[in-house]
């Protein structure tokens, strides 16, 4: 594998929490499966995004715009 600065640094961090003494292969592990759950959890929070921005869009969802748009104007009295 070629020299990669950033997983470097995310070895050398990981080694700082799980301790001087976890083998390489340890750290690397629990980063690769932490990172996995991470971008698992990224991907469902922005298609729980996308999915509310449609029922926004569709009118479906219980945000009420009309007293969105005018927030500012309440929150200023």
């Amino acid at each position: 594998m070629p020299a990669d600065p950033e997983l470097q640094h995310a070895i050398t961090r990981g080694r700082e929490l799980l301790g001087p003494r976890v083998p390489t292969s340890q750290v690397v592990r629990e980063l690769a499966i932490r990172g996995a759950a991470a971008l698992e959890e990224d991907h469902e929070a922005a298609a729980a995004a996308q999915e509310f921005l449609v029922s926004v869009a569709d009118e479906a969802s219980t945000l009420d715009l009309g007293r969105l748009r005018t927030a500012r104007d309440r929150a200023w009295r």
